[in-house]
């Protein structure tokens, strides 16, 4: 067997499931052995296996706290999040309505006001060059017939003098 090959087979969930199983032969073992003769060595080397057992289950509390830990966090701070969307979200929404109604009502009343302001400037040019034209086209020709009038009238007593003195 390659290196390649037992890194291979010794991962996860694998690996802690042999880890385990070696300390566990390896206790049986030595609990045997001194069961039938009593060696300090063996005591000692037991010891150990039950010191470093003792650590390796620690380090797994360790970890799965921390994996507990961040896992409540997730859920507390995805909790948090949806709430504050919901409770922020319609606040923004009922806030965004507002203020885009009001500026849009004032936009649109400025634009209207305006369009309508050129509109009536424009009709009222219009209409009041048309009004003043026919206004001024008969005061013209009552002008004209007026002076006509007069001409005609001082033209009178003249064009009878003229006529008696060429006589």
């Amino acid at each position: 067997m390659s290196l390649s090959t037992l890194s291979g087979r010794f991962q996860g969930r694998q690996t802690q499931f042999h880890v385990e199983l070696v300390y566990g032969l390896l206790f049986i073992a030595g609990f045997g052995y001194l069961v039938f003769r009593i060696d300090p060595r063996v005591a000692a080397f037991e010891g150990g296996l039950v010191i470093g057992y003792l650590l390796r289950v620690w380090e797994k509390m360790s970890i799965y706290e921390r994996i507990l830990e961040e896992t409540i966090s997730r859920e507390a701070e995805q909790q948090v999040e949806a709430e504050v969307e919901n409770q922020v979200g319609d606040e923004v929404e009922t806030e965004v309505e507002e203020q885009v109604g009001i500026r849009v009502e004032e936009q649109v009343s400025d634009e209207i006001e305006q369009q309508v302001g050129e509109e009536v400037s424009e009709r009222l040019e219009a209409e009041v060059e048309e009004q003043v034209e026919a206004e001024v086209g008969d005061i013209d020709e009552q002008i004209d017939e007026r002076v006509t009038e007069q001409i005609e009238e001082a033209d009178g007593p003249r064009g009878d003098r003229a006529d008696d003195s060429t006589t």
